[in-house]
């Protein structure tokens, strides 16, 4: 007698859901005898097809319970990624695992919907691609945002809705209730902000995702003000935060030529090699809080040329950083 073809999890998944699709109705003992596993594994296994969202029926019919796909899903036309899209699909979810964002349970959702339609023979080449792009995250942040709060916000952005929250600043802990437009999510060095505009402050604000403790959304729909763009506004800084645009010139040794050329620090950057081999960046940006840290980060590969009162803080801030080796 034939052995019967042993099945991993994912290939009996994929091949459960193939039969579900050619067959009016099947019971579990039938399932069961079919992939050569006990009644317990199916129902586990028609547990995770629901999970990932299809549709399934259980009907009586002679006494025994037929299982099936809803009728009117078998008429959802297919659809197929070619090789280097599902690449591109499979490696975005070490990108959300590692950034801890809110979408990582929805993005598993959908693959496990395209490995249950792909043949079992693909299988093993999807772990092979999720390992093809690993992001290195560590010392990076996993903020803590609430699966049914990040909902929320996300309806609001699709249909223009207000939000009434309530918000807690990280300094202070003191929250407060008001009323925003949300405009978009911004992802900035492991934090989640909102980007949104405060009627009662008449300004663009980001507020920490982490921050909200309460989200309640109108049914009502707002109009995005005229005179802003998502875009323009996000080209002003260095980094996020706004504040008072200055004009810099940076000075940068010819070991990190490469590195400077071969970035965009900012739209208005203009880079300049000098006679010696060195990178002179001159840019207009907002943000010098932000714009210190990274020259700061450099050390002596970095020189402010201008303004003055920018190369007058760095020149403070280096001088409080050697009291520290003093003794």
């Amino acid at each position: 007698m034939k052995p019967k073809k042993s099945y991993s999890q994912a290939a009996r998944v994929q091949g459960i859901l193939r039969t579900l699709w050619t067959r009016n109705g099947i019971t579990i003992g039938e399932l069961s005898e079919e992939f050569g596993v006990n009644r317990r594994t199916i129902y586990r296994d028609l547990r995770a097809l629901e999970d990932s969202g299809y549709p399934l029926l259980s009907e009586v019919a002679d006494g025994a319970a037929l299982w099936s796909l809803e009728p009117s899903f078998k008429h959802v036309p297919p659809i197929t990624f070619n090789l280097n899209e599902l690449i591109a699909l499979y490696s975005s979810r070490n990108l959300f695992k590692a950034h801890g964002l809110p979408l990582n349970s929805d993005l598993e959702s959908a693959l496990k919907k395209i490995a249950s339609a792909l043949p079992a023979k693909n299988i093993a080449k999807l772990e092979r691609m999720e390992g093809m792009f690993l992001p290195l995250a560590k010392g990076g942040r996993r903020p803590s945002i609430d699966k049914n709060l990040f909902e929320v916000i996300q309806l609001a952005l699709l249909y223009q809705n207000p939000v009434t929250l309530e918000y807690r600043p990280r300094r202070g802990n003191q929250s407060f209730q008001c009323e925003v437009h949300p405009y978009s999510l911004v992802h900035h060095r492991g934090d989640l902000y909102l980007l949104c505009y405060v009627p009662k402050w008449n300004g663009i604000r980001y507020l920490a995702l982490e921050g909200i403790k309460k989200a309640d959304r109108s049914k009502e729909r707002f109009e995005t003000r005229e005179d802003f763009s998502v875009s323009d506004f996000l080209d002003v800084p260095f980094g996020i935060f706004h504040g008072e645009p200055i004009s810099v010139k940076i000075l940068f040794d010819k070991e990190l030529a490469d590195y400077i050329r071969g970035r965009t620090w900012h739209p208005t950057q203009k880079v300049k090699a000098t006679e010696d081999g060195k990178i002179l960046l001159s840019m207009t940006a907002s943000g010098k809080e932000e714009i210190k840290a990274w020259i700061l980060g450099l050390g002596p590969k970095a020189t402010v040329i201008s303004p003055q009162s920018l190369r007058e803080e760095i020149k403070a801030d280096l001088s409080k950083a050697l009291e520290q080796y003093s003794f």
